[in-house]
């Protein structure tokens, strides 16, 4: 039973909720000013058209959205539905990890990962770029787990550590060797190099036989991705009329929903298949 009694759960459940709207607001404000050369420190947030400061009523999480039914109370603007979108993903995250997880040092380490997972998502939606920042975020993020338990005897540090880095770098090591192959073979990059980071990182998080499943998973969404993004590209070029070249598809996204996955049911995913072989 992951809580003592029904309404704790609930409790629990409805905070980790409000937190994750809250954060989702937060962290697509650290995204956005991220790619636009904004300080992350200093600063009111704005309408991204007009400028104009945003009051405490415009910051609600979605219920903003939806009251001044998706535009800027200021100039009118359209406001994407990527906001309110962002702050139920974000809440949606954070509850499933608490419900997988329960109320653990482990369920506050994965809820920080998935933040930083959601913010190199939306930076390599909008810019192709996975920050470095983001790595050394979630690098941080592990290490401090991990000393953590450490020291509360959960398990030995030293000897973890070392699986730990080994892990990544088994996770990490083949994806470059195959980039470089397919690089030459495409002409062209195949794989950036704030991929690569980030699968290393899932290497510290998950470990390489979880990671094999988050590749496959990685992968299969990667091609839904690119999927939609050719039919988008083919319905601009009926509707402008004109060629255009088409749009890269960030990788990013697509890790990050797989580490997700990964997180919730990664360890009985590969129980199943090696028991399928009765390992």
């Amino acid at each position: 039973m992951l809580f003592e009694s029904i309404y704790i759960g609930a409790y629990c459940i409805v905070l980790t909720a409000v937190l994750g709207l809250c954060m989702g607001s937060f962290l697509n404000c650290l995204a956005w000013r991220m790619t636009h050369g904004e300080s992350i420190m200093r600063g009111r947030s704005h309408c991204v058209d007009c400028g104009h400061p945003l009051a405490a009523r415009d910051l609600v999480p979605v219920i903003s959205w939806l009251v001044s039914r998706g535009r800027c109370r200021y100039c009118g603007k359209h406001v994407s539905v990527r906001y309110p979108l962002t702050e139920i993903i974000c809440a949606c995250g954070y509850v499933s990890i608490l419900l997988a997880y329960g109320l653990s040092a482990e369920t506050i380490e994965l809820i920080a990962f998935f933040s930083v997972l959601l913010v190199l998502s939306l930076t390599d939606l909008d810019d192709y770029v996975i920050p470095n920042a983001t790595i050394v975020a979630a690098i941080v993020i592990r290490l401090v787990y991990l000393v953590y338990g450490g020291l509360t005897g959960a398990f030995d540090l030293w000897p973890t550590l070392g699986w730990t880095l080994l892990n990544g770098v088994v996770v990490a090591v083949p994806v470059i060797i195959l980039a470089l192959v397919m690089d030459r073979v495409l002409g062209r990059d195949s794989l950036g190099g704030g991929d690569v980071k980030l699968l290393f990182v899932a290497g510290l998080y998950f470990g390489w036989q979880q990671c094999l499943f988050l590749l496959i998973v990685a992968c299969i969404i990667g091609i839904l991705f690119a999927f939609v993004g050719a039919r988008s590209d083919m319905t601009d070029k009926v509707e402008g009329g004109e060629e255009k070249a088409s749009r890269p598809i960030p990788f990013g996204p697509a890790i990050a929903i797989a580490c997700w996955i990964v997180m919730l049911v990664g360890s009985r995913a590969v129980e199943w298949y090696l028991g399928l072989f009765g390992i």
